[in-house]
């Protein structure tokens, strides 16, 4: 049985550490793609630039043509959405964890071992609102697509939850996407509800189905 050991991230871990943010961001393009394919509205556009030309010059090749430009769109919509992600990440927090997260008071940043190699990670914001409720922000949790289904993103939820209560937050929040369902499944089992959803303003992220879904965890009633 192996055992996992969760601590402060390290220097020496970041080539682990951006490996794994990027394959996790890169991962989501299928679902996000699956994802465009059940909505209504995409299947009215597809059926549209099919029949259009069969119906204007009668030309199958163009019909199918025109199917496959807006398939290919779909799929580059939800990579753009998630490669973006990741870009801006790597260029911000992530492009220097130490200074960012573990050199400011409030921060944190866990890294979890699994003999001796990085398979997983997570940060954390403090976020304070206009009424002084403080809140602890999760975020940049992601685990080692071998790694999955071990019970790591659990402990990496409970060691955030258990920093954000030792520094007297009021609750833990978290953003993450529609898209990435295993992860809601996760939440919610952990005990966060969901406090509300926000659509993308760009067409393309609406496309591709993608919603951004705000989850709470609040410590008080949790005891």
């Amino acid at each position: 049985m192996s055992t996992y050991n969760v601590r402060l991230y390290k220097d020496s871990d970041f080539p682990a550490v951006r490996r794994i943010f990027i394959g996790g961001c890169q991962e989501h393009t299928t679902a996000a793609f699956h994802g465009a394919l059940m909505v209504p509205r995409n299947w009215l556009l597809l059926l549209v630039v099919f029949v259009l030309p069969l119906l204007t010059i009668g030309s199958i090749l163009l019909s199918i043509l025109d199917v496959l430009i807006v398939l290919i769109l779909f799929w580059l919509s939800g990579r753009e959405f998630f490669h973006s992600y990741g870009r801006h990440a790597l260029v911000e927090d992530l492009k220097d964890i130490t200074r960012y997260y573990l050199q400011r008071e409030g921060y944190g940043f866990w890294v979890v071992e699994s003999a001796g190699e990085v398979v997983g990670m997570v940060a954390a914001v403090p976020s304070y609102l206009p009424g002084g409720e403080k809140h602890m922000e999760l975020r940049r949790m992601s685990v080692a697509s071998t790694q999955r289904g071990k019970g790591i993103a659990k402990i990496l939820c409970r060691t955030l939850i258990d920093f954000a209560r030792k520094k007297g937050c009021d609750a833990v929040i978290l953003s993450t996407t529609t898209v990435q369902v295993d992860a809601l499944k996760l939440y919610e089992k952990m005990g966060f509800r969901c406090a509300h959803t926000m659509d993308s303003p760009k067409f393309t992220d609406r496309l591709a189905r993608i919603t951004w879904v705000i989850y709470k965890y609040d410590i008080k009633k949790s005891g």
